[in-house]
């Protein structure tokens, strides 16, 4: 074990100790092998030095992964495989929870429905680490539990991100946990239909937040986690449903839940629609974000979760692939990619945007 300045790092080094900010954040765990996006996230937390194991540590990166994208190589990481195992029982462990709730008078346990969502934590204590183990989940067609699983685990991070109490976090992830549970009721042809809705099936889609509130309201829990059940589809601009609520009326949870939940539906695979590119969904959020959300919420969300994207590798409107190399500040979803020996500034290129994550 040798201590070595960040500049000195080579890919293919790998850590020998945790890596932590000055305020005791994790950004990089024991045993991770330093390629460029590892490396990029060490400038970015301004890391100076790190622990690596002795030379021969080197000898064991594989050449050839050079080339793969690091989506391509994290879904092939036993720590993805891991996770994508985990999410899927909690999912299965979710509906059984809720179909329970729906059928007998019996109380939802808020401690035991969140507690292995919050495990997952335990495993990736980073957003960025919980951020892209989503950014590579999405062929699931799962309008409900899957959905439930991410929004808990966004709507966490946000307010991890927030720097909200850990009695706040438990009870935001529990609220992401239920918040479509109304959905139990809506008709599956509705649900899983693969065009657009009628107007009419609209309207029944959107009774699923009084209908969930209903299912929750005699129950024995938090208030603040009804309440977003009933007010996540809420828009700060009164523009939402179903009260049609406006700014501090809506309660907080739900306005953390609103982004996390629409941030989600749209870049996953749903029986009406492919995934919608990441950047195309930040683009949005930077058009009228400030109008229809929170502003707190959607500005600590918009900072940290571009960021996330540095050094994956995108596909671009024009066809060409490339690694996303910076996030400019102010046009988030218009980061500069690296095309092979060119340099892409999206922010000047407006005729061009990243299409995909890859």
């Amino acid at each position: 074990m040798k201590l070595i300045s960040v500049d000195e790092i080579q890919q293919g080094m790998v850590l020998a100790q945790n890596v932590y900010t000055l305020d005791d954040q994790l950004v990089l765990p024991k045993g991770t092998m330093l390629d460029p996006k590892a490396i990029r996230r060490l400038h970015n937390y301004n890391i100076f030095n790190v622990f690596i194991n002795d030379d021969d540590a080197k000898e064991k990166t594989i050449k050839s992964s050079k080339k793969e994208s690091f989506g391509k190589r994290l879904k092939e990481s036993r720590e993805f495989q891991d996770f994508k195992r985990a999410l899927e029982k909690d999912a299965k462990l979710l509906e059984t929870a809720l179909k329970k709730t729906f059928t007998s008078d019996e109380a939802i346990k808020s401690q035991s429905l969140a507690a292995p969502v919050l495990s997952l934590f335990d495993q990736n204590e980073t957003g960025a680490g919980i951020m892209d183990m989503i950014h590579n989940l999405r062929g699931y067609d799962d309008a409900i539990y899957m959905h439930s699983i991410s929004v808990a685990l966004i709507s966490n991070m946000i307010a991890r991100w927030m720097r909200k109490s850990d009695e706040e976090i438990k009870m935001i992830t529990t609220a992401g946990l239920v918040h479509d549970i109304g959905k139990i009721i809506i008709p599956q042809s509705i649900l899983t239909k693969t065009s657009s809705l009628t107007p009419r099936e609209n309207e029944t889609l959107k009774t699923h937040t009084r209908l969930g509130y209903q299912l929750l309201k005699d129950k024995d829990i938090d208030p603040h986690i009804k309440n977003a059940v009933l007010m996540h589809h809420e828009r700060n601009d009164g523009s939402g449903y179903p009260l049609g609520l406006m700014g501090e009326k809506i309660v907080p949870v739900a306005r953390i839940i609103a982004v996390a939940d629409i941030y989600d539906d749209l870049t996953s695979k749903r029986a009406n629609h492919e995934p919608v590119s990441p950047f195309k969904v930040i683009e949005a959020f930077e058009a009228d974000g400030l109008i229809k959300y929170d502003a707190d919420v959607i500005l600590t969300f918009l900072n940290h979760i571009a960021n996330t994207f540095l050094a994956n590798k995108v596909r671009l409107s024009n066809n060409l692939e490339g690694e996303v190399i910076y996030i400019n500040p102010e046009y988030l979803a218009r980061p500069t990619v690296k095309c092979g020996d060119s340099f892409i500034d999206l922010s000047r290129r407006k005729d061009i945007y990243i299409t995909a994550i890859i």
